[in-house]
């Protein structure tokens, strides 16, 4: 019985250390893990979703923990303590151990299912710079939140947090966005999907772009970085699978044209620069860290063989020739090289870095798993955090026109219809600056180009619409050198005196002012009512559902709005 006893006391104390241990994966080991191969941060975020359990954790002392792997079924978070230097202080833990550590009331927490607690008071809102005449923005996917970021390529301000929306299946884990060779499309790299992505420059998912039958594991898996020839033809890093450690090319369409560089000289590869008559490769492991090839994938050379920094991933060109590399592990940080791979320095005020990109004031934008961030880049020393997230390359965006993107929807049309976008003086009278017709709804972005904006002038938007009451900005707003984003669905506050129809989450422009004078009221009412009587259809302003038929379905949506006396709002 002794004997028993003593057993069952062993084994409990068994369990109670195993409930009670820390993860035995260490924080480096865990972010490589989870760098080279993201679905495992995929699986070990699907289980936390299973199991309840939050994904991301933002507190107002500025920790962030977020799940990156499983350890006996039981999510792994890396918890960072330090944005910039995310190796100093940076360890592993269980969300029990989080709990009992991190002050939740204080805290972002992300749950992964659309259902997120915001306990810091908006601290983490992000705030919009207002930058003069810029033509040129960079791209940063964030794979937290799985979508492209908008930064000023000027001075690193933070432009728009959806120039590409969150979209989802189709990213996982978006990697690199590069501009399509028609200069207006975005290609997203997704690490997770195995697919090149499209999308409009309005940020609506096209279609996938490579490969062009869709998602094919033997040709594409964990890809990380892409960059296209001279030719227009793609080159495409990948890490797994068939073709693991290669460079695989597709033409112009997406067809598959095989593998441009095999699976010798390269290992891990992540990022491919093109230069005048050569072209480099950074790789994850082993000490060729970069790797030299001529422009039809010939090795030439290890272009940096050597232990001043670890796990390159993006590397650009400065405009002397040199050479800057985003290095993620230890030694960390931004290596400045030489044109011939001759190391010079690593700047180490930021470290696990992923991407980094020339300011046009001179300073450098990184990126790491905390966010995006400017360093001084004589020194690396931080000048600032932008914006918080785990972002991902840096690549220029250019606009040619001045541009708006235009979000909202109609109460009644399920469709989008032509409308009439104005910009208005911020003061009183509020004179018509320039007004543009432009196709829109749904909730699917709208582009319109303007000739007149100044950049930073706030402006009140208004839109008008065939039956729709005229809606206004709740405030003017500016462009950003060349861009605007303005999205009148997300909640009645983007709307003047709150104006807007809710259809259960989404804000819409009221319907029923059929003949335009400002109200929805029995003038309306009578139009509606005489075209239904006679049976007219097509597409006319009475008929408020866009069915082409005017009927006593528009007649009750003017009648209800009427009700309620709906009606423009101006400041």
């Amino acid at each position: 019985m002794l004997k028993f006893t003593t057993s069952l006391l062993i084994l409990f104390f068994v369990i109670i250390s195993n409930a009670s241990a820390s993860p035995v994966i260490g924080f480096e080991r865990l972010m490589i893990t989870a760098e080279e191969n993201p679905s495992v941060v995929m699986n070990a975020r699907a289980e936390a979703i299973r199991q309840n359990l939050p994904v991301s954790i933002m507190t107002l002392n500025n920790v962030i923990a977020e799940v990156k792997s499983l350890e006996s079924g039981a999510p792994v978070y890396s918890v960072i303590t330090n944005y910039a230097d995310i190796y100093n202080g940076g360890y592993t833990a269980f969300f029990y151990e989080l709990r009992s550590s991190i002050d939740l009331s204080r805290a972002r927490i992300d749950y992964g299912n659309g259902n997120v607690t915001d306990n810091t008071g908006g601290h983490f809102d992000l705030k919009f710079g207002d930058s003069q005449g810029i033509v040129s923005y960079l791209m940063v996917p964030d794979i937290t939140q799985d979508r492209v970021y908008f930064f000023n390529a000027a001075n690193g301000d933070l432009v728009d947090t959806a120039f590409i929306p969150q979209a989802r299946p189709q990213l996982s884990t978006p990697k690199h966005a590069l501009t399509h060779f028609n200069g207006k499309d975005i290609l997203l790299a997704d690490q997770i999907s195995d697919l090149v992505q499209r999308f409009n420059s309005n940020g609506k998912y096209n279609n996938y772009f490579a490969p062009i039958g869709g998602l094919i594991t033997c040709i594409l898996d964990n890809m990380r970085g892409i960059r296209y020839r001279a030719d227009n033809s793609l080159l495409v890093t990948v890490g797994s699978g068939a073709n693991i450690n290669t460079i695989q090319q597709f033409d112009t369409a997406g067809n598959h044209l095989g593998t441009f560089i095999p699976n010798t000289n390269i290992n891990s590869p992540f990022d491919i620069l093109m230069r005048g008559s050569d072209m480099l490769t950074t790789n994850s492991s082993g000490t060729n860290r970069i790797t030299n090839f001529d422009l039809n994938g010939t090795f030439i050379s290890q272009f940096y063989v050597g232990s001043d920094f670890a796990f390159p991933q993006q590397i650009q060109a400065l405009p002397n020739g040199n050479i800057i590399v985003a290095a993620f592990s230890p030694p960390s940080g931004i290596s400045y090289l030489t044109s011939t791979g001759s190391f010079v320095k690593l700047m180490t005020g930021i470290t696990g870095n992923r991407g980094v990109y020339l300011l046009g004031n001179g300073n450098y934008l990184t990126t790491n798993g905390a966010g995006a961030h400017e360093i001084d880049s004589a020194t690396g020393a931080l000048v600032r955090t932008i914006a918080t997230g785990s972002m991902q390359y840096i690549e220029p965006y250019v606009l040619d026109n001045i541009t708006m993107r235009l979000n909202f929807k109609f109460q009644a049309i399920n469709a989008q219809d032509t409308v009439t976008v104005e910009l208005r003086d911020q003061s009183s009278p509020y004179a018509l600056v320039e007004s543009k017709t432009a196709v829109g709804g749904q909730g699917i972005p709208s582009l319109i180009n303007f000739n007149t904006p100044v950049s930073g002038t706030p402006y009140y938007i208004v839109v008008k619409h065939r039956n729709s009451i005229e809606t206004w900005s709740s405030t003017p707003r500016s462009f950003n050198g060349y861009y605007l984003r303005y999205d009148f669905t997300t909640s009645p506050t983007q709307a003047y005196g709150n104006n807007m129809y809710d259809l259960i989450g989404s804000m819409a422009f009221f319907t029923g002012d059929a003949n335009q004078d400002g109200t929805v009221d029995g003038s309306d009412a009578g139009l509606i009512d005489n075209d239904a009587f006679n049976f007219v259809n097509g597409y006319v302003s009475t008929d408020l559902n866009y069915d082409d038929i005017v009927d006593a379905t528009d007649a009750s949506l003017a009648d209800n709005n009427a009700f309620n006396f709906v009606g423009v709002v101006r400041p």
